[in-house]
């Protein structure tokens, strides 16, 4: 019987650390983080929008470190950064549903219900890859696709660093793919 008590509060000890980086930063649930950030990837007049209900797969696994200085970024950030990022990126491919009872602003629905709306009306479909966190909790990284239509859509990647006032501001964006 103790065996089973054990057993039953690790994982519920493990799931509520998984929302500190290892060196204690506080960092948000992937649904409070898209809350925050909607109003930025998202056209501001929206006031819901459907989401697939699983994410997608960044692709800041491989960057081009020059290509983000140069043409990227809105103000510097160090190699290291983007390098950890990356590398949080690259660790995380692992598949996970969107909490709809924790989004504000989203409608989760299934691949297929996505397909039934795109045929079906002029309906916009987002997706959201899963956000990673510098160890620090001071900088994040999130994909957000949307589709429009058979050749209508477009993928980003974004880089947001927290402020001191507790905002995610925007500090890099890379169109991947557009139709």
């Amino acid at each position: 019987m103790l065996r089973r008590i054990v057993i039953l509060i690790l994982p519920l000890t493990l799931g509520a650390r998984s929302q500190q980086s290892p060196t204690g930063a506080a960092l948000p649930g992937p649904e409070e983080f898209v809350n925050s950030i909607d109003t930025t990837v998202i056209p501001k007049n929206v006031k819901h929008y459907y989401l697939v209900a699983g994410t997608d797969t960044c692709r800041f696994v491989k960057y081009s470190y020059d290509d983000w200085i140069q043409y990227h970024l809105k103000e510097p950030l160090t190699i290291n950064v983007l390098n950890e990022l990356s590398e949080k990126v690259y660790l995380s491919r692992y598949p996970y549903l969107w909490k709809q009872h924790k989004l504000s602003k989203a409608v989760c629905i299934t691949q297929k219900q996505a397909d039934s709306l795109l045929d079906k009306t002029k309906n916009v479909i987002f997706s959201f890859s899963l956000p990673q966190f510098t160890d620090d909790g001071q900088y994040a990284v999130i994909d957000c696709n949307f589709i429009c239509g058979p050749r209508c859509g477009q993928g980003t990647t974004y880089i947001f660093r927290l402020t001191t006032a507790g905002e995610w501001r925007l500090v890099g964006q890379n169109t991947n793919w557009a139709e």
